[in-house]
C-alpha cells in the first residue's frame, strides 16, 4: 500500500517497522558472521565444539588452549566483520543516488559491523569478554589495555563522524529533502525506536541466555547514535531529487527479518556436535 509523506502515526510506524527489521537482519548477520568463524577456527586446531543459537561450547582440556589458537579464534570474527562494515558502507554510497530502502540495511549493517569492532576493543577490554580474551593472552599491561580501549572509544567516535551522512541521506528513501521540519519526525522512526525496539527484539531472541555480545554492545552503539543525531541535526537542509517520494513498507526486508529470527532459532535451538 503506498501512502504519501505526510507525518502520520500510520506513516511513523511504516519507516519505523522498515528500519527496525533493517536493524534486527544486520545484527543477526553480523553475530551470526562472528558465532560461525570461531566454529570453523575452532577446527583448524582440531577443538571439538558444540553450538546452539547464541553459545559455543568448546570440548577440550584448559591445556589444550594455546597463545595462537585463543588469538586465532577471538579476534578474527571482530575482524572480517569490520571488513563487512567497510564493504557495506561502499554498498550504501553506491545506492546514494538511489531511493531503495536497502540503504537502510546498509547504514544498520556498517553501524553494527563498526560498533561490533570498536565496541569490542572498549567494553571487551573493561569486561575481559570476547576480544578481550585476546589481550588477556597476550599478558597486555594496564597501559597498554587502557591505549586499545581509547582505539576503541575513538573508533566509535569516528563512526559516528562518517555516519551520520549516511543517516542524513537515508531519509531520500522517504523525503525529497531533510530539514527542521521532518528532522524529528523522520530521525525518531528511522533510529531512536529501530534502535530501542531492535535491540529489545534481539534480547528476546537469545532469551534465556543473554551472553556478553547481546547485553553489551547496545551501550557502545547508543553513544554512536547520540552523536550521530547531534551532528546531523546541526547540518544545513540537506536536499534530494524532486521525484515523487511513497512511505511503504519494506516487505521484503520485513519477511527476510522474521524468516531469519525464526529459522536460526528453530533450527539452532537444540545443541549441534562437530567432532573435527
Amino acid at each position: 500500500m503506498r501512502l504519501n509523506s505526510e507525518f502520520t502515526k500510520t506513516n511513523f510506524w511504516i519507516i519505523a517497522t522498515n528500519s527496525t527489521a533493517s536493524y534486527i537482519l544486520a545484527f543477526l548477520l553480523i553475530f551470526y558472521v562472528n558465532h560461525f568463524v570461531k566454529i570453523l577456527l575452532a577446527g583448524s586446531y582440531s577443538y571439538n565444539v558444540g553450538f546452539d543459537w547464541d553459545i559455543i561450547y568448546y570440548y577440550i582440556k584448559p591445556n589444550e588452549w594455546t597463545h595462537d589458537s585463543v588469538r586465532l579464534i577471538f579476534s578474527s570474527g571482530p575482524i572480517i566483520t569490520f571488513v563487512i562494515g567497510l564493504i557495506s558502507l561502499v554498498a550504501f554510497w553506491s545506492l546514494v543516488e538511489e531511493p531503495a530502502r536497502l540503504k537502510t540495511f546498509f547504514m544498520w549493517l556498517t553501524l553494527h559491523s563498526f560498533n561490533f569492532f570498536f565496541g569490542g576493543l572498549l567494553i571487551g577490554n573493561i569486561f575481559k569478554k570476547g576480544v578481550g580474551h585476546v589481550f588477556n593472552w597476550m599478558y597486555m599491561t594496564d597501559t597498554s589495555k587502557m591505549i586499545v580501549a581509547l582505539v576503541g572509544f575513538l573508533g566509535l567516535l569516528g563512526t559516528a563522524y562518517i555516519m551520520a551522512r549516511p543517516v542524513a541521506i537515508s531519509a531520500n528513501s522517504y523525503y525529497n529533502k531533510l530539514d527542521s521540519k521532518n528532522f524529528p519526525f523522520f530521525i525518531t522512526a528511522q533510529i531512536i525506536v529501530p534502535a530501542i525496539l531492535g535491540t529489545i527484539i534481539y534480547l528476546s531472541f537469545f532469551l534465556p541466555r543473554i551472553l556478553f555480545q547481546e547485553a553489551y554492545s547496545w551501550i557502545s552503539l547508543s553513544v554512536m547514535l547520540l552523536f550521530i543525531i547531534g551532528r546531523v541535526n546541526r547540518m544545513e537542509t540537506t536536499y534530494f531529487d524532486e521525484d515523487d517520494r511513497y512511505i511503504e513498507v519494506s516487505s521484503i526486508i520485513l519477511i527476510t527479518a522474521i524468516v531469519v529470527m525464526v529459522g536460526f532459532r528453530i533450527l539452532l535451538r537444540n545443541e549441534i556436535l562437530i567432532s573435527w
